[in-house]
């Protein structure tokens, strides 16, 4: 096997349109590099790439867009991708609710409303699609041969459920932190840090790929910062040197951030970011020092595009909508008015296109897998997929290749005990509530199509005897 790695800077000039939130927000200041990250592995006729692009959420037009520019570039050619966003909420906005060929059959009074909303620059977009593209380019020009190493850790102090149950019954979203009605979590976490790693024969590092789950909202504020995310890459390449490629790809975290509602700690800033981070690759290099070398690992990729249906809002809902946007005109952040606006987009998606196009992808590295969703994901549907998997390691990968918004498990549609931020309708989070359990069962069963490659340490060719100066003693005289 072959692997090469390399990464490009994606910084946002002052005054980009933030990401993160439904309202125009700009950066205001320069905290920190963002980056696109890729990683490239090659076996025989088959190329597979995986990057991780420091941005909040990521269209399928700007994946294609990159994947255009690298054909135009005279790039190789790809069996199959995960482009996937780290979910940092303090970078720039690179993705729309929908792509030009569905908002261009958008009423034009709901198309009007997006002058509130935040949209993304077009020329930083494209950029950031040619950098993708450039990324991806050279990480295949790099490529080596590759052992690989596989295997999982755990960080568990760091991440917590944002989602509670209150003595009402019902669940709610961040319900404030130490609030005397707080019951307890609403859904399980998922502590694995997942990594696959590629050496050389001397023994160096040529790069890895690590996959853990969390918000990107621990570094916050206006000013431009890769989050957690950075920290990772810095530790690692301390640890291994600064030629290491290093891609973070985020596991499914859509209910679950560095937040502990459940206790008066401080949550967000620069500290915060490279706790988490550092955690994290910390974590991450004991897997890459400790997890056997596989010297011959199969590669096999495979995707597919599955139709999901669309919410539907009431009419009744969408009238009163209306009513809350005039009611609001001139104060067009307040939050009733973002999601009045956000359940227009909405509706008007339903209408243009009832059903969805989800892209599902699988790549098989040894004893392996990535299996990749665009939707922002609940952690019991990624621990579901990890338990029927049949692989020993397996990586869920968020945010991939386009972004459908939310995508909770159906316990939070519940009409007595669901609740909380994310299930709310918007053009972001707008499929049915069975949307999870449906992607669940394909990324199972595109992962049950591989056979797991078998992997043992090297261990002594027969049992072992005393050792000569360990039989003696004791003297006691």
């Amino acid at each position: 096997m072959r692997a090469g790695f390399y990464a490009t800077e994606i910084t946002p000039p002052v005054g980009t349109m933030r990401a993160g939130g439904y309202s125009p927000v700009y950066i205001e200041a320069i905290a920190g590099p963002l980056k696109v990250r890729a990683a490239v592995f090659e076996d025989g006729d088959r190329r597979v790439a995986m990057a991780g692009v420091d941005c909040c959420s990521l269209s399928q037009s700007l994946v294609a867009a990159g994947l255009g520019y690298l054909r135009g570039m005279g790039g190789p050619t790809l069996d199959d991708v995960i482009i996937s966003a780290s979910h940092t909420h303090s970078g720039a906005a690179v993705s729309k609710f929908t792509d030009a060929a569905v908002s261009d059959r958008m009423a034009p009074a709901v198309l009007d409303l997006l002058k509130d909303s935040a949209v993304p620059d077009a020329w930083f977009t494209d950029w950031v699609a040619r950098q993708l593209a450039t990324t991806l380019f050279m990480a295949s020009r790099r490529a080596e041969p590759a052992l690989l190493n596989t295997g999982v850790g755990t960080e568990s102090g760091f991440v917590f459920q944002r989602r509670l149950f209150c003595k009402d019954g019902r669940a709610y979203s961040h319900p404030g932190k130490m609030n005397p009605d707080i019951v307890g979590p609403a859904g399980p976490l998922d502590p694995s840090v997942g990594v696959i790693g590629a050496w050389r024969a001397d023994g160096s590092l040529l790069g890895a790929i690590v996959n853990f789950a969390c918000h990107g909202t621990t570094y916050s504020g206006p000013m431009a910062h890769a989050d957690w995310y950075h920290f990772v890459e810095e530790t690692l390449q301390k640890l291994y040197g600064g030629s290491a490629g290093i891609v973070i790809m985020n596991g499914p975290c859509g209910d679950v951030t560095q937040v502990n509602n459940q206790s008066l700690t401080r949550d967000f800033g620069l500290d915060i970011s490279r706790r988490l981070g550092l955690r994290v690759g910390a974590e991450a290099a004991k897997v890459l020092i400790s997890a056997p070398l596989q010297k011959d690992p199969t590669l096999a990729s495979t995707s597919c595009t599955i139709p999901i249906r669309r919410r539907v809002p009431s009419q009744a809902s969408l009238d009163k909508a209306w009513e809350t946007v005039r009611l609001h005109a001139k104060t067009p952040a307040d939050p009733d008015a973002v999601f009045a606006r956000e359940r227009l987009f909405a509706g008007e998606l339903a209408r243009v296109e009832p059903e969805k196009n989800v892209s599902l992808t699988a790549i098989q590295l040894g004893d392996a897998v990535v299996l990749a969703t665009p939707a922002e994901y609940f952690t019991s549907l990624a621990l579901r997929i990890k338990q029927h998997s049949p692989f020993a390691h397996t990586l869920v990968v968020e945010l991939a290749n386009d972004a459908i918004g939310y995508v909770p498990d159906k316990a939070a549609f519940d009409p007595k005990t669901g609740g909380g931020y994310e299930t709310v309708l918007t053009a972001y989070s707008c499929l049915v509530p069975d949307a999870g359990d449906i992607i669940a069962d394909k990324l199972i069963e595109l992962s049950q199509g591989f056979t797991p490659d078998t992997v043992t340490p090297d261990l002594p060719a027969k049992p072992g005897t005393y050792w000569d100066y360990g039989r003696r003693g004791p003297d006691l005289d």
